[in-house]
């Protein structure tokens, strides 16, 4: 517990290391070297970097490497001089590797879905598509850490002698809150139509296509499965701000526990949506068909509510975590030494 509570400290050491990592990995890479991770599998044809080979990729890794490892450098030596274009190389980092490159294979080992992960273990590519989201997450911690020691506030908390930024959320996480819980019944509309056998957004002649290729009930099982997801992420997210999600039935939820599995569906759910993204482009250029189906405007609806659906929740766990956070000790004491008149925590 010791070494999670002084994460502050040895994020930036992490991210440096993993940068170091990832310029020797290019130059082994641009050398012909084996075990490139990236570009079209034949578990996934179509990928972000599809035509990405070793010799092609690995002069533009080893340069992000080398970039990553200067901007974790000015972090570790919280050099103040540099701290704008840091700050902006921390963040793109952590973004890139967290919401962009993930693809589908490695989306679907993050929670919900990852919960069946024991089903279908992952293959090289997917592992290191997972691992590229934990050095994203720790880049973002880098950063957050790095961003509040420049503005003279507690690393731990982010507290500081002005709590308009405390206030704020506490006004706002709200509405973020109740637009997170809504978010998911956009998808679970269309799921539970299908299900009860109502052509939203598709043709009657898709929905006959999908029930032949799932006899019996299944296609109806699947749905009904799928919508129970989303709806489940609703009602779990509107613990949030109730009082059962704090104690459930006399059981003190644990605080992590919101935080730490909520911030990964967030995760989850926004690179899932940023990657439907890339395809609405080309689905209305080609005329909204769909493996050879005609659909309408409605079915594409799921697809760009699920990055709203994700910022939504991981501004809703923020302002949890803002709402529950215990007192620090640090902050009080940085409170104290930053204003005559400290703010009471």
């Amino acid at each position: 517990m010791r070494f999670l509570a002084s994460w502050p400290k040895w994020t930036a050491c992490a991210a440096l290391a993993s940068s170091l990592a990832y310029l020797g990995l290019g130059i082994f890479w641009t050398a012909g070297g084996g075990g490139f991770p990236f570009g079209a599998t034949a578990d996934a044809p179509e990928t972000l970097l599809k035509a990405a080979t070793g010799p092609t990729a690995g002069p533009w890794i080893a340069a992000v490497g080398l970039v990553g490892a200067a901007a974790a450098m000015a972090m570790i030596c919280r050099i103040r001089s540099l701290r704008w274009p840091v700050i902006g190389c921390g963040l793109l980092l952590a973004l890139t590797l967290t919401l962009v490159l993930p693809e589908d294979r490695a989306i679907k080992y993050l929670p919900p879905l990852g919960l069946f992960a024991f089903l279908r273990p992952p293959d090289w590519p997917t592992v290191h598509h997972l691992i590229l989201i934990l050095v994203g997450f720790l880049w973002l911690a880098a950063t957050v850490a790095y961003w509040r020691a420049m503005r003279n506030a507690c690393e731990s908390c982010g507290r500081t002698g002005d709590s308009r930024w405390e206030r704020w959320w506490l006004r706002w996480g709200r509405v973020i809150t109740y637009v997170a819980i809504a978010s998911p019944w956009v998808y679970a509309s269309e799921r539970l139509a299908w299900a009860a056998g109502i052509p939203l957004g598709v043709t009657p002649e898709f929905l006959r296509h999908i029930n032949a290729a799932n006899p019996g009930n299944g296609t109806t099982i699947m749905e009904l499965v799928l919508a129970g997801f989303a709806i489940s992420g609703s009602v779990l997210t509107a613990g949030l701000i109730r009082p059962w999600g704090v104690n459930f039935f006399g059981w003190r939820v644990p605080r992590a526990f919101p935080i730490v599995f909520g911030g990964l569906v967030s995760v989850s759910l926004t690179a899932f949506g940023v990657a439907l993204l890339r395809e609405v482009p080309a689905f209305f250029a080609g005329g909204m068909m769909f493996y050879g189906f005609q659909t309408n405007v409605l079915f594409e609806l799921p697809a760009l509510s699920l990055p709203v659906w994700g910022i939504a929740l991981g501004g809703a766990v923020y302002a949890y975590h803002i709402r529950t956070r215990p007192q620090c000790r640090r902050a009080c004491v940085a409170a104290s030494e930053e204003s005559p008149h400290p703010v009471s925590l």
